[in-house]
C-alpha cells in the first residue's frame, strides 16, 4: 500500500489510478462529516462528490509534505459552508473549470478503466429508470440544472427532484461502484 505523501506525488503527475485510491481511502469519512453536518444524504454526496471534485482540478498544488487528512477536511468545511450559502454557486463555477480538464481526465481514464462501458452501463441504469427519474438526472447531471430550477421546470418539488436524484445515484453506484460512478459523472459533464 502506497503511502499518503508518495499517492500525493503521483497525483499531481495526474496518476488517475493514485486518485481512484485516495478517494477509496477519504471518501467515506469525508461523505459521514458532511452528512453529520448537512443532515442530508443527497448533499453530504454531492458535497463529497465536490471535495474530490475540487482535489482533482487543484491536484498540482496539493503538497506531499502537509497534513493531507487536515486539508481534506477544511476542504469539505468550505464546501459546506458553500452549500449553506448557495447551491448553485460552485456548480456553475465547477463545470467551467471542469471543461479545461476532461480532456485529460478522459485520456487516461480510457488507459485505466473501460470508460465506453461504464458509459454503457450508466446509460444502460438510466433507460431502466422511470421516465421522471430519468430526466430529473439528466437535467441535473448532464444539462447542470439546480434543483430549483429542475423543480420549476418540471412542476414538481424540491424534495421530489431530490429524491429522484437520490435514487438515481444509488442505483448507479450499485452498478460501478462510487469512484466509477464519479468519474462517468465528471465525464459525461463535459
Amino acid at each position: 500500500m502506497l503511502s499518503e505523501r508518495e499517492l500525493i506525488s503521483r497525483i499531481r503527475r495526474s496518476d488517475l489510478v493514485s486518485f481512484k485510491m485516495l478517494f477509496e481511502r477519504y471518501y467515506n469519512g469525508i461523505y459521514l462529516f458532511a452528512r453529520g453536518i448537512v443532515d442530508d444524504e443527497f448533499h453530504a454526496e454531492e458535497i463529497a462528490q465536490n471535495v474530490f471534485i475540487r482535489l482533482w482540478l487543484k491536484r498540482e498544488t496539493l503538497d506531499p509534505d502537509k497534513n493531507f487528512n487536515a486539508f481534506v477536511y477544511l476542504l469539505t468545511r468550505h464546501e459546506v459552508a458553500d452549500y449553506f450559502r448557495s447551491e448553485t454557486y460552485y456548480k456553475r463555477t465547477l463545470h467551467l473549470d471542469m471543461l479545461e480538464d476532461v480532456a485529460q481526465v478522459h485520456a487516461q481514464a480510457e488507459n485505466a478503466y473501460d470508460v465506453e462501458y461504464l458509459k454503457r452501463m450508466i446509460s444502460d441504469e438510466m433507460e431502466r429508470m422511470p421516465a421522471q427519474r430519468r430526466e430529473v438526472f439528466r437535467l441535473s447531471r448532464i444539462v447542470g440544472l439546480s434543483n430549483e430550477q429542475i423543480a420549476e421546470k418540471l412542476y414538481i418539488s424540491k424534495r421530489t427532484v431530490e429524491g429522484h436524484l437520490n435514487l438515481a445515484l444509488r442505483a448507479l453506484r450499485e452498478k460501478v461502484g462510487r469512484f466509477g460512478c464519479w468519474l462517468v459523472l465528471f465525464l459525461l459533464l463535459q
